[in-house]
């Protein structure tokens, strides 16, 4: 493919650039670092000034309400969002229910969830990963079991991020026992405040609250709620999780920890001087930057496949996912051991109000320690190492 400069997604950056220097409250810069969703009042408040722009639905069509950008496009965005540190958007909403919803609901299920999305008024959570079901997606055991015009779940969710904050979930549940493992499944949308919803926080090696265990006792959901036919379940999530490609790697998260290095390597000192002059940080520094545009020429040519609806995609993706996640952690590390002993000072909540010890480039230094450990899960979640690897290997060697 050609990876000459293009013109115009030159000018497109420059437009964001200039619209979130304008346009992002003072108040809301810088935070959180990228790991964790911003507060509720956050979300709502950047969510509007993305609509007062048209930009409400960045990653959607826009027959859907959407900007219709392309890949690139979208890839540019997050960029520059998370260069200037703006609050985040609802992911889950945007990046993941919003496609299937546009996708395979129905006209009133539309009507219902989508004002919301835009408005950023109703945050939610995915129920997918299971005790002993996370990477075996399709082994799930919650039950859905039919009644008049409701299902009754009953079952155990793990990891489901966010779900003390959600007040909706789309989950997958098992509604027909007998079938084989994929062709079981259905999805649901289900109200948080339902009878029978019970979450229980599971406190992560950064020592933050955004994981939760989420039980089902007897929740009474109703079939209205149910997206697809019973049985699509599976179908549905293979769109979804298939949805993108060129953004497994993060890149946003690779150029802001670049960005950040070079800022430590002028301002940091070892001794007399500079970090920069000592040879094995300039070395490293190098290398990290090497990686980082090779990462970038690739999500070029996955966004260039996904465009051309090339199946080769999917294993590129899968590529991109474990170089890119790798990448996250030995780059956060990097961070820390940069900062010497402030890089060990560690924040127990992102949120946390207080008095703060000194530390050099202050809104880059707080909670990098949090943010290392947060990335040691990078390589898990959204699918396995492991799991990329044998998608890879299947698609390659045709296994």
């Amino acid at each position: 493919m050609d990876f000459q400069p293009d013109a115009g997604l030159d000018t497109f950056r420059q437009d964001v650039r200039e619209f979130v220097r304008a346009g992002l409250p003072a108040e809301l810069a810088g935070k959180p670092r990228g790991s964790v969703r911003s507060q509720r009042a956050e979300v709502e408040r950047w969510q509007r000034v993305l609509n007062e722009k048209g930009w409400g639905a960045p990653y959607w069509a826009q027959k859907d309400g959407g900007t219709g950008w392309s890949v690139l496009q979208q890839l540019i965005f997050d960029e520059e969002c998370v260069a200037a540190g703006t609050p985040t958007q609802d992911g889950f909403a945007q990046k993941l229910l919003g496609p299937v919803l546009n996708a395979f609901a129905s006209p009133e299920q539309k009507a219902e969830h989508l004002p919301h999305i835009f408005s950023g008024t109703r945050l939610w959570c995915q129920g997918f990963s299971e005790p002993g079901s996370g990477s075996d997606l399709a082994s799930l055991r919650t039950r859905a079991d039919r009644d008049g015009d409701h299902y009754v779940v009953n079952g155990q969710k793990i990891w489901t991020s966010y779900a003390h904050e959600a007040d909706w979930i789309f989950l997958l549940v098992r509604t027909d026992q007998e079938a084989r493992k994929q062709a079981g499944i259905t999805f649901l949308l289900v109200d948080m405040k339902t009878p029978g919803i019970t979450v229980r926080p599971i406190r992560s090696i950064d020592d933050c609250h955004h994981l939760n265990e989420t039980f089902f006792d007897n929740v009474r959901v109703p079939v209205a709620n149910r997206i697809g036919a019973e049985g699509d379940g599976w179908k549905i999530t293979k769109f979804l999780l298939n949805n993108e490609h060129a953004t497994a790697a993060d890149l946003p998260i690779l150029k802001r920890y670049l960005m950040e290095i070079r800022k430590l390597a002028a301002s940091q000192k070892a001794g007399r001087n500079s970090l920069i002059a000592r040879h094995e940080f300039a070395l490293r520094l190098a290398r990290f930057d090497a990686e980082v545009n090779a990462i970038a020429m690739m999500v070029k040519r996955v966004a260039a496949m996904e465009q051309d609806h090339s199946p080769a995609a999917h294993a590129m993706g899968s590529m991109l996912k474990i170089r890119g996640t790798e990448l996250q952690q030995r780059m956060s590390e990097f961070l820390v051991e940069s900062l010497g002993d402030y890089g060990a000072v560690a924040y127990p909540e992102p949120h946390a109000e207080g008095a703060e010890p000194p530390l050099p480039m202050q809104g880059m230094g707080r909670g990098i320690a949090n943010e290392m450990f947060f990335r040691r899960a990078s390589t898990i979640y959204g699918g396995t190492s492991e799991v990329q690897r044998g998608i890879i290997a299947k698609a390659v060697f045709q296994l």
